[in-house]
C-alpha cells in the first residue's frame, strides 16, 4: 500500500492506491477503461437498501481480490452459474448488542472466476449514499493512473455535481451505534468507526490487513456528514461530498439552517 495519507492531499475528493503484481495492474486498467464508457461496461441496481454493481464484461479474477486483500473469503456460496464471496465485517471492538450489526460485501463470480457483480451493504450505503457512490465510481474512468505509484486520482474538476441529502450524526448513530472515537479536526466532528474482517490472511504476515476503519466527518453547523475517509482490506478511499454537491443545493442547505 502507498504510504500516502489522506490529509496530503486535499484536493482529491476521491483516491485509491494499490500495490499489485503487474498482472492484477494489467486488468485493473483494463476495468479503469471500462469505467470511462460506465453505461456499456456496467448496471447499477439498489434494492434492499444494498448497491449491487453489475459488471457486464468481467475482467477481474477471484484470484485477484485475494491478490489485493491477501485476504481469503470469510464464506462461500454456490450460483447457478458461477459462486459468491462474503467477506464479513464486525465492529471492533465489539458494539453494543443492539447494534452489532455486520458490513457484509458481496462478490459474485461467473463459473470460469470472472467478477460480474458486487454488492455494498446497507451499512455501507449509511456512510456513502447511493447516489454519490456511483457518481464517485462513474469517476474513476475520468480519474489519471500514475503508472510507476500504482495510483488513480481523480481530480475535483471532472466529478458531477449531484443534488441530495445527506445523513446527519443521529443517522449515522441509530445505524451503527456508537463510534470507536470521537474527534474534532479542522472544525470537524469527526466519528470513527473500526472494524475487523471475519476471516483469516492467506498469510500471518497479513493479520493488519483484517482491520479496518471508516472516519465520518461532519460539518458541526449544518450537522451533515460533509467527508469519508477509509481503509478496507488494503484498499484507501476518501470521499469529499463538498466536491459532489451542486452550489445551489450548498445553498439551500445553508438557508434551512
Amino acid at each position: 500500500m502507498s504510504s500516502l495519507r489522506l490529509r496530503s492531499l486535499p484536493w482529491l475528493a476521491l483516491f485509491l492506491a494499490f500495490s499489485l503484481s503487474g498482472c492484477v495492474w494489467l486488468r485493473l486498467l483494463e476495468l479503469k477503461n471500462q469505467l470511462s464508457q460506465f453505461d456499456r461496461h456496467f448496471r447499477v441496481e439498489v434494492a434492499d437498501q444494498h448497491f449491487i454493481l453489475h459488471l457486464r464484461d468481467p475482467v477481474l479474477l477471484s484470484e485477484d481480490f485475494t491478490d489485493l486483500t491477501k485476504l481469503k473469503p470469510s464464506r462461500v456460496g454456490i450460483l447457478p452459474q458461477g459462486y459468491r464471496w462474503f467477506l464479513d465485517f464486525a465492529h471492533d471492538p465489539a458494539a453494543q448488542p443492539q447494534k452489532d450489526q455486520h458490513l457484509i460485501f458481496a462478490m459474485s463470480f461467473t463459473q470460469d472466476g470472472k467478477l460480474s457483480a458486487f454488492d455494498f451493504p446497507p451499512l455501507f450505503l449509511q456512510m456513502a449514499p447511493a447516489a454519490f457512490l456511483e457518481a464517485s465510481i462513474r469517476s474513476l474512468g475520468l480519474g489519471k493512473v500514475d503508472q510507476g505509484k500504482q495510483q488513480l486520482k481523480v481530480d475535483p474538476e471532472d466529478l458531477p455535481k449531484l443534488t441530495g441529502k445527506l445523513p446527519n450524526q443521529k443517522a449515522i448513530l441509530d445505524a451503527l451505534g456508537p463510534p470507536t472515537e470521537r474527534a474534532t479536526q479542522d472544525g470537524l466532528q469527526v466519528l470513527l468507526y473500526r472494524f475487523k474482517a471475519q476471516t483469516t490472511p492467506v498469510d500471518p504476515d497479513y493479520e493488519k490487513r483484517r482491520l479496518a476503519e471508516a472516519k465520518l466527518f461532519f460539518d458541526p453547523a449544518k450537522d451533515e456528514l460533509v467527508r469519508l475517509s477509509g481503509r478496507f482490506v488494503g484498499l484507501k478511499i476518501a470521499i469529499d461530498y463538498r466536491k459532489l454537491r451542486r452550489p445551489e443545493d450548498e445553498k439551500t442547505a445553508a438557508r434551512q439552517d
